[in-house]
């Protein structure tokens, strides 16, 4: 959708349903959605509690200063949250793929600039719009697909799209398979006057009814990268930018975001704002490298803390930074640069090692974020130490762009709430699973927070105490509760440090195996009442001691008509792997004496077993969820209230 817009789209389902849309929650400013009224699709089974509409149509609203880029959404049914959808949001005139223009003479003629929206939707399919340059005028094609492919629930397989440019006559002038990441974009120079073909299709000759992209086609300057990659926040610096805008001017003016972190900024030129491009917000001081770095005695000095922004400009070469540390002092080396999910998407796949004065490598890391390395280095003695950053296959271009940071390794944390939605049934629970990841020493206990619930939602009090890293919240609606959806920041707190969660996106794995996807958006609605009504612990408290066992009896109680498979546990487990597991440690379920599987029925047990060593704690929640089974992977959780868990020695 462009920028100052409004317009209709459509949301398709993948084996559910979008009957009773209501609501669409998108993250970010700027973007707007109402559902347009549709007849509903009939039931395909009568007896079907939600009868089966594959789309909606969507009436979308993007205001005209809203920030092109990625935007994830949701939409809100009766019967819950949608898994995560995306909409690309741009400032140039959208153009719909035409009928028919599989091959190079049913060409579609595009505008310059403009961003063609289609779908590599079946093998061999090739896709070839027309497009009119004069000599000397460059312009720059980009796709949006397969990055954004990865937070899609039940996608199977990627697209590799692959762009090529040719001549009427057939003859290719330029092509690019994968510049960021599988996504390709190219810049080309028309050698003439005239028209000239692009086309999109995937680099195995593969394709897929879901493989939607957004081609863009423009002559406006353009950002592939900036150089620095880094800069303070709110100052006025000069940055290089890669790509055709460098063509207008080599530096450009930008006042850097006033907040640190991972920032997508624009540049102001003389024809208008070019399309966004990250850049590192930080209050470190920073330094640029300093060329000839090649080797330790010529290595740029970065103070610590503080950062380096450089980049692997040619095949082989090696970039050199010397800090001083401190004996026994922990230092914390970071790249950033490319990663998965992200927009950081430079062409280095990163390599960092930490070095003596004389080359003797102390340290080395390839990939600890995505394609970015990262490691903590403990200094042996006092003084001078090297990093190095390299490209792990040796290449290097202009498009090498990197950022170094560099800090005391001090105590921190990061937390993660799975999964990323959560649909509650009003006058039902359901939980949601934090993980806490303490590095560099921190110890402390960590409070959990739920933050922008709909109205009539609740979140039960969580602290992980210092001897856990997982934790469960139980969500509970009123049974008077409004259907509502909003988007949530489930938010830790400790020692004087908040951090907000990253949500993670169940994705069903090729051959039905859960994986997890990190994004953006974490959010809760309030549903109808569904399968189940309730779920009844018989105790709210147990207390346990070294080598005892106790037993959670457990009541479901159905909705009319729904006798189908129910089963019990207390972790978010799938084919054995566990996602999420609340209990303190050495407390385990005792599966043998356990009854989980209800079948039809209605009443069953959990019995928690104590290791003969488990450390004493106090009041940690757990809960029983009941399950219905949605498909082979899918399933929908229903939580009894909290049980406070307890041993004593």
């Amino acid at each position: 959708m462009q920028c100052g817009t409004t317009g209709e789209i459509t949301v398709f389902a993948q084996a559910s349903s979008l009957h009773g849309a209501y609501k669409v929650i998108f993250d970010g400013t700027g973007v707007s959605a109402e559902v347009v009224a549709a007849k509903d699709a009939k039931p395909a089974d009568p007896k079907a509690a939600v009868p089966v509409v594959p789309n909606v149509k969507l009436k979308v609203t993007v205001a005209a200063d809203a920030a092109p880029g990625v935007r994830e959404f949701r939409v809100a049914c009766p019967h819950g949250l949608s898994s995560l959808g995306q909409l690309v949001v741009v400032d140039a005139p959208v153009v719909m793929e035409a009928p028919g223009i599989g091959t190079p003479e049913k060409a579609q003629p595009v505008p310059v600039p403009s961003v063609v929206c289609g779908r590599t939707e079946a093998a061999e399919n090739v896709d070839y719009y027309r497009f009119a340059a004069k000599a000397g005028q460059v312009l720059t094609f980009e796709v949006h697909c397969a990055r954004i492919q990865d937070k899609i629930h039940d996608l199977q397989k990627h697209a590799d799209p692959l762009v090529t440019v040719t001549d009427l006559d057939g003859r290719e002038l330029a092509a690019n398979d994968d510049g960021y990441f599988a996504d390709p974009v190219l810049e080309f120079k028309a050698p003439r006057d005239g028209e000239y073909r692009v086309s999109v299709r995937d680099a195995k000759y593969d394709g897929d009814a879901r493989w939607a992209y957004a081609l863009t086609v423009t002559d406006r300057p353009y950002v592939q990268h900036l150089f620095p990659l880094a800069a303070n926040p709110g100052k006025a610096v000069q940055v290089q930018p890669v790509g055709t805008a460098r063509l207008l001017q080599t530096n450009w003016p930008l006042t850097v975001p006033s907040e640190p972190g991972l920032r997508l900024v624009t540049l102001a030129g003389p024809t208008g704002p070019t399309n966004p491009a990250p850049l590192v917000v930080t209050p470190r001081p920073l330094v640029v490298e300093a060329e000839p770095n090649d080797d330790p005695k010529h290595a740029t000095r970065v103070p610590l803390p503080g950062g380096a922004s450089g980049r692997i400009g040619t095949r082989g070469d090696l970039d050199h930074y010397v800090f001083a540390a401190e004996k026994g002092k922990a230092v914390r080396l970071e790249v950033f640069a490319r990663r998965f999910g992200t927009v950081l998407r430079s062409r280095l796949d990163g390599v960092l090692d930490v070095m003596t004065p004389d080359g003797k490598v102390l340290a080395t890391n390839d990939d600890l974020n995505g394609k970015d390395p990262g490691l903590i280095f403990t200094p042996p003695a006092d003084g001078d130490f090297v990093a190095r950053v390299r490209d792990l296959n040796n290449r290097g271009t202009d498009g090498h762009v990197y950022h170094l940071d560099l800090d005391l390794a001090r105590p921190d944390f990061t937390i993660k709430c799975d999964p990323s939605k959560a649909s509650v049934g009003a006058g039902s629970r359901t939980a949601w699973y934090v993980q806490v990841a303490r590095t560099n020493g921190f110890a402390g206990a960590v409070t959990v927070e739920v933050k922008g619930l709909p109205a009539g939602v609740t979140a039960s009090p969580l602290t992980i105490p210092p001897t856990m890293t997982q934790g469960c919240v139980v969500l509970a609606a009123e049974k008077d509760a409004k259907l509502d959806a909003a988007a949530v920041a489930v938010v830790g707190t400790a020692d004087g440090l908040v951090r907000t969660a990253t949500p993670v996106e169940e994705i069903y794995l090729p051959g039905g195996g859960r994986g997890r996807f990190d994004v953006g958006m974490p959010a809760v609605a309030v549903c109808r009442p569904l399968d189940l009504l309730d779920v009844k612990a018989k105790t709210a408290r147990v207390t346990l001691k070294p080598g005892e066992e106790a037993k959670i009896d457990v009541e479901v109680v159905r909705a009319p008509g729904y006798d189908k498979t129910v089963t019990l546990d207390v972790l978010l487990q799938h084919l054995g792997g566990v996602h999420g597991n609340p209990l303190p440690p050495g407390v385990t379920v005792v599966t043998a004496k356990s009854k989980t599987l209800l079948g039809s029925g209605t009443v069953g047990h959990i019995v928690l077993r104590a290791a003969p060593d488990v450390a004493a704690c106090a009041d940690v929640p757990v809960c029983v969820q009941a399950y219905v089974p949605i498909n082979f992977v899918v399933k929908t959780g229903y939580a009894t209230e909290p049980i406070l868990v307890t041993v004593r020695r």
